[in-house]
C-alpha cells in the first residue's frame, strides 16, 4: 500500500474514531474506554504484523517508541478532554493542523526530506480548506457560534489548550515513529508498540486516579466500532508517516477527515450549508490531488 493510499485510508477511519470517541465520553470515563481501545486494537494488530523476529530491532529503537507512546498517550487525552468541552470536532481538528507546518519544516531541516514546490503547495493549500471548514481563520471568528461547554465535567483549561497541547503531542508523536522506522522498525510493527505503551499507560492513570475499568454490555458494541475504527485508522496512518516522503504530506491528507465529518453533519445532524465550509472542501480537494 502507498504512502497516498494508506493515508487516505486512514482519514476515514479516524473520521468513525472520533465520532466515536464523542459518543464514548459521555458514558464512561476517558482513561477506561482509551484503555480498552487502545489495548483492543493493539492486540488485533500484533496477531497481524507482530513477529518473533521484529523484538531485536523493537530493542534496539525501544526509546524512540516508548517516546511516542507517552505522546500518543498525553495527545489523545488532551484531544478527548477538548471534546468534553466543544461539541464540535472541527474546530478541535482545525487547531491540531497546525502540526503539519511544524512537522514539514522538521522533516526538511531534520530528516533531509526533499524539497517539492508542488506538493509544498499541496500542504499549505489543505491546511488553509481545514482551516475554513473547522472555522478556524481569524475573520470567520465573528461568525462562530459560542462552543457549547460541558460545565458538568468541571473542566478549567479550555477546548482550545487543549487541543494545541493535542497537536504538540502529536507532532512529537510522528517525529519519534519516523526516528524508530528510520532505526529499522517498520511502520506496522510501531503502532503495535506504540498502542501497546499508551495503552497501559491509561490503565496506569485510571488505577491512580481510581478510575474503574469496568464496563457493561451496553457499551461493548461502540467500543468495539471504536477498536475497529482505531485499528485500521492507526494502522493505515503509521504506514503512511514511515513511507511518505515527508510527514507533513501524510498528516495534510489525513486531515482531509475533515470533509468526511462535515458531510455527515449535513447529512445526518442537519447541520446548515455554509458557502464558505464548502469552498473550504474545494480548496482541500486541490489540496489532496497537489500531493497525489
Amino acid at each position: 500500500m502507498s504512502w497516498f493510499v494508506a493515508a487516505l485510508v486512514a482519514a476515514v477511519a479516524l473520521s468513525g474514531q472520533g465520532l466515536s470517541f464523542q459518543r464514548l465520553y459521555k458514558l464512561l470515563p476517558i482513561t477506561t474506554y482509551m484503555a480498552y481501545v487502545w489495548l483492543g486494537s493493539a492486540a488485533l494488530l500484533a496477531i497481524v504484523f507482530l513477529r518473533p523476529e521484529h523484538f531485536e530491532v523493537i530493542g534496539q529503537n525501544w526509546l524512540p517508541l516508548v517516546l511516542a507512546g507517552a505522546s500518543s498517550w498525553i495527545g489523545n487525552y488532551a484531544y478527548n478532554q477538548a471534546l468534553k468541552t466543544q461539541n464540535n470536532i472541527g474546530y478541535i481538528e482545525g487547531i491540531i493542523t497546525i502540526r503539519t507546518a511544524i512537522t514539514y519544516v522538521f522533516s526538511l531541516v531534520v530528516f533531509g526530506a526533499p524539497f517539492d514546490a508542488t506538493k509544498l503547495v499541496g500542504v499549505i493549500v489543505v491546511t488553509i480548506g481545514v482551516l475554513i471548514i473547522s472555522e478556524s481563520l481569524p475573520f470567520q471568528s465573528k461568525k462562530k457560534e459560542k462552543p457549547k461547554v460541558d460545565t458538568a465535567s468541571g473542566d478549567r483549561f479550555g477546548w482550545l489548550a487543549w487541543s494545541f497541547l493535542g497537536a504538540a503531542m502529536f507532532t512529537i508523536l510522528t517525529i519519534f515513529v519516523r526516528y524508530a522506522t528510520d532505526g529499522g522498525v517498520s511502520g506496522e510493527v510501531a503502532i503495535v508498540i506504540v498502542l501497546v505503551v499508551a495503552g497501559l499507560m491509561f490503565v496506569g492513570q485510571g488505577v491512580h486516579d481510581g478510575t474503574s475499568l469496568a464496563i457493561s454490555r451496553k457499551h461493548v458494541i461502540i467500543l468495539l466500532i471504536a477498536i475497529a475504527c482505531a485499528t485500521i485508522g492507526n494502522a493505515a496512518d503509521f504506514i503512511s508517516y514511515a513511507n511518505t516522503p515527508n510527514l507533513a504530506y501524510s498528516i495534510a491528507i489525513s486531515n482531509t477527515r475533515m470533509i468526511i465529518l462535515y458531510v455527515l453533519g449535513l447529512l445526518l445532524f442537519s447541520e446548515p450549508f455554509h458557502r464558505l465550509k464548502a469552498f473550504g472542501i474545494a480548496l482541500t480537494f486541490v489540496g489532496v490531488i497537489a500531493m497525489g
